[in-house]
C-alpha cells in the first residue's frame, strides 16, 4: 500500500480483497486471488489451503492463530468486543448472515463491514452528499477494532512461517494507510483524530 490518497471505492475493493484472502480458500477463490495478483500463481490452490490450515486451524511449529478479535484482546473481553461490534453493525442497520451472527468479531466480518462503509461513502459522494459522518465511522471502527488487535494478530501470524505472514503485513499496512488518510482529512475539517 502506498501512502497516496485512496478513494472510497478503491478502499472498499482493497478491504474486500483482504476479506477474500483471509477467508477459507477454495479453488474458485484461489483463481480469483491469483488473477488479481493477490496470491502468487506458483502457490497452488492446495498449497494455499494447507497454508491456511497451518496458520489458522491446526498450526505448524506454533499454535494456530485465531481469526477472532476477542481472542487477541484481553482489555474488553470477547463479550465486550462483540457487544461493541454489534452496536456498530446495528447502528448502520447491517444484518449479519446466519453464519456470521455467532462471529461478529471474525476478521472477515470486520473487513467486509469496513468495505461496506467505504461503499456507502462512495455512494454518498457520488450524490454530492456530505461523507464526513461515514469517514468518522470508518476512523472510529478502525481505531476501536482493527487497529486495536491487528498488531498482536500480525505478531502471532509471523510465528506461523506461512504465506499468510505477508498477507497480514499487507493488511496492517492497508489499515494504517486508511487511518492516516482519515486522520489527515478530519484534521483538515478541524476535527481531532
Amino acid at each position: 500500500m502506498s501512502s497516496a490518497h485512496m478513494d472510497a471505492g478503491a478502499l472498499s475493493n482493497a478491504y474486500m480483497a483482504m476479506a477474500q484472502l483471509f477467508s477459507y480458500p477454495t479453488p474458485q477463490s484461489w483463481q480469483n486471488l491469483t488473477e488479481h495478483g493477490l496470491v502468487d500463481p506458483a502457490i497452488s490452490a492446495q498449497d494455499l489451503e494447507a497454508e491456511y490450515w497451518a496458520a489458522f486451524e491446526l498450526g505448524r511449529h506454533t499454535a494456530a492463530v485465531p481469526l477472532f478479535e476477542g481472542m487477541h484482546r484481553g482489555d474488553l473481553g470477547r463479550d465486550g468486543i462483540m457487544e461493541d461490534l454489534l452496536r456498530f453493525y446495528e447502528f448502520f442497520d447491517v444484518k449479519l448472515s446466519e453464519s456470521d451472527r455467532e462471529y461478529p468479531d471474525h476478521l472477515v466480518t470486520e473487513l467486509e463491514f469496513v468495505a461496506w462503509l467505504c461503499l456507502q461513502e462512495q455512494a454518498v459522494a457520488k450524490r454530492g452528499g456530505d461523507t464526513e459522518f461515514l469517514r468518522r465511522a470508518e476512523r472510529d471502527f478502525l481505531a476501536r477494532h482493527l487497529s486495536a488487535w491487528l498488531p498482536v494478530f500480525r505478531k502471532r501470524l509471523a510465528a506461523t512461517n506461512t504465506h499468510y505472514v505477508q498477507y497480514g503485513e499487507t493488511l496492517v499496512e492497508l489499515v494504517q494507510t486508511h487511518r492516516t488518510q482519515l486522520s489527515h482529512e478530519l484534521h483538515e475539517t478541524g476535527e481531532t483524530p
